[in-house]
């Protein structure tokens, strides 16, 4: 988390704020509205119109990239492109392309790696995208406010089609728990997606707190997306150290002080870090390649154990799983 902020190349779109003019506030809801009502109606494969495009810096590397947001074919799936590498390699946004879990999720086919690919794939789970193709012309997509708002209106903008097959789905009939680290994760039965997270963090400003939204997206888009990523000051120096959080500054990122929020930033909602939560949680999610008939009730929330849990659910979406109410405990 940078002590001074760089202004980074303006998204091509509006970014999220929360002195948005109230139009623009109402206009993004009315869009996930009839995004919602058309999901129910249908219940089929869906993509993006037309192509946009994102512009900015990375979280982790700092590093400029343009991303284009293309429309994808009936069962293309989720899929990043390196068009800087020869050849523009693809990369298959499913537990299987992995790379690390560490402070972000990275996938890599290859030698082509995308790094902190939670947030714009948070924005196509969310708003129930089935199919999308993400050009992406560096190692990282941009952090632009650091939430997945800006994805999710880039997205709107484009306009979300039904397509004509089913989309892929996931009912849960029997419960799945999973304890690795120190994450907790309960996958319950429910007619619809849920997604609840708790967090606990020694810090004055946080200490326990917990949100839960439905996987709907006009509720995505109101209550999830404009969370923000968050840091603390004293991690800064050991992050860089380590190649992380090299382009994080009081743009994309909530800093946190000893005792509060760093001067000039202030929260979009009470609890807006257990909210970020829940969006790193659909976003690594996603790659499980189905829409979610699910409540997770996740405690402690990481990458780790969000990629662990879509490994898992994944295997039971290929039919893979044979003891479904087992609890899984892993160190």
């Amino acid at each position: 988390m940078a002590e001074r902020s760089r202004a980074s190349e303006p998204a091509a779109g509006p970014l999220p704020s929360r002195r948005a003019p109230r139009t623009a506030i109402r206009r993004r809801r009315e869009r996930a509205r009839q995004a919602g009502r058309r999901k129910r109606l249908t219940a089929k494969q869906r993509t993006i119109a037309r192509a946009v495009e994102v512009r900015g810096y990375g979280l982790h590397t700092g590093e400029a990239s343009v991303v284009r947001l293309r429309p994808a074919p009936e069962h293309g799936g989720l899929r990043f492109r390196r068009t800087d590498l020869p050849g523009a390699p693809e990369i298959p946004a499913t537990v299987e392309s992995v790379y690390s879990a560490h402070r972000e999720t990275a996938l890599r086919k290859g030698k082509a790696v995308v790094r902190t690919a939670e947030h714009v794939l948070a924005a196509a789970h969310g708003l129930t995208l089935d199919n999308l193709w993400i050009d992406v012309s560096g190692p990282e997509p941009p952090a632009l406010d650091g939430s997945a708002a800006a994805w999710c209106d880039r997205l709107l903008d484009a306009g979300l089609v039904a397509q004509e097959a089913e989309a892929p789905s996931l009912r849960i009939d029997r419960p799945l728990h999973l304890n690795i680290g120190g994450s907790r994760y309960d996958v319950l039965r429910a007619e619809d997606g849920r997604i609840s997270a708790t967090i606990d963090f020694d810090h004055p400003l946080i200490g326990r707190q917990s949100a839960s939204a439905r996987l709907e997206p006009m509720e995505f888009a109101r209550e999830i997306a404009p969370a923000r990523t968050f840091g603390l000051s004293a991690w800064a120096e050991a992050l860089r150290e380590r190649g992380l959080a090299l382009g994080a500054t009081r743009d994309n990122t909530l800093v946190l002080s000893a005792d509060g929020l760093e001067t000039g930033q202030e929260l979009r909602f009470p609890d807006e870090f257990a909210r970020h939560k829940i969006l790193d949680i659909i976003g690594d999610l996603a790659l499980v390649g189905a829409r979610l008939q699910c409540h997770v009730v996740a405690e402690r929330p990481g990458h780790r154990g969000n990629l662990e849990l879509a490994r898992r659910l994944a295997a039971r979406h290929r039919g893979a799983g044979s003891r479904e109410n087992e609890t899984n405990e892993e160190g």
